[in-house]
């Protein structure tokens, strides 16, 4: 980790207040979707995110002021991502467009299918990604092709491996960060969880500052970064 990268236990809210305005290069982030989440599917499990995760009540009022103060801590010309659900676009997609040029929805089509109502309702296989933009900054260049697809095919963590239940893969927070932003830029994650974005991020030459209000993962966090070796720059 290098000296301008942090990992942060903390709420968000009062870190983001707390940052320079105009001082990100790229926010990349996987909020509370507003959900109550309980895992109905894993039954034997040590995650501690089975049983819930921090501020996924009703929430929007939450997410409209972290929205509020991404966009005065981001500089000109940069992107976000927002992970999000299908059923919450319609409530989150307004917080991003109040403030930024919303240009995708981006689809992570996953390997699997989820549980919900077998018997009801199809099986659903993607994740949202609301892609933004303040000011206009271009989409880099990755593995010889300067214009990407908005469905985006990473098989996720397996459950073997998942320090989070809403673990993201990291080839897919890879591809991101690749897309928009260079090495030496710094990358904003306020919702961390167990640490992929800042792993990630370390690994590719990028600074970071991610922000976890849940002192186990961001312990689990903090760990995982030091083990993270730089292998891009």
């Amino acid at each position: 980790m290098t000296d301008n990268s942090l990992i942060i236990n903390a709420d968000c809210l009062v870190t983001l207040r707390e940052m320079d305005a105009e001082s990100v290069d790229l926010v990349l982030t996987d909020p509370p979707y507003g959900i109550n989440f309980r895992s109905n599917r894993r039954k034997k499990t040590s995650l501690k995110s089975v049983s819930g995760i921090l501020n996924d009540g009703d929430n929007l009022p939450f997410l409209a002021d972290v929205v509020s103060e991404l966009y005065r801590v981001m500089r000109n010309n940069t992107h976000i991502y927002w992970f999000t659900r299908w059923d919450k676009v319609a409530e989150q997609l307004p917080l991003l467009t109040e403030f930024f040029n919303v240009k995708n929805a981006l689809i992570w089509k996953k390997n699997n299918w989820s549980m919900g109502d077998l018997q009801g309702a199809y099986a659903g296989q993607y994740e949202v990604i609301l892609f933004a933009q303040k000011g206009r900054r271009f989409l880099n260049e990755l593995g010889g092709r300067k214009r990407h697809s908005d469905i985006l095919e990473y098989a996720r963590v397996p459950s073997q491996r998942l320090r989070h239940s809403h673990e993201k893969p990291e080839d897919l927070i890879e591809f991101l960060i690749r897309k928009s932003s260079n090495p030496g830029e710094l990358v904003l994650d306020p919702f961390a969880g167990s640490g992929t974005t800042a792993a990630v991020a370390k690994r590719l030459g990028r600074e970071f500052i991610t922000i976890e209000a849940d002192v186990d993962f961001y312990n689990t966090a903090v760990e995982r970064v030091k083990n993270e070796k730089e292998t891009d720059i």
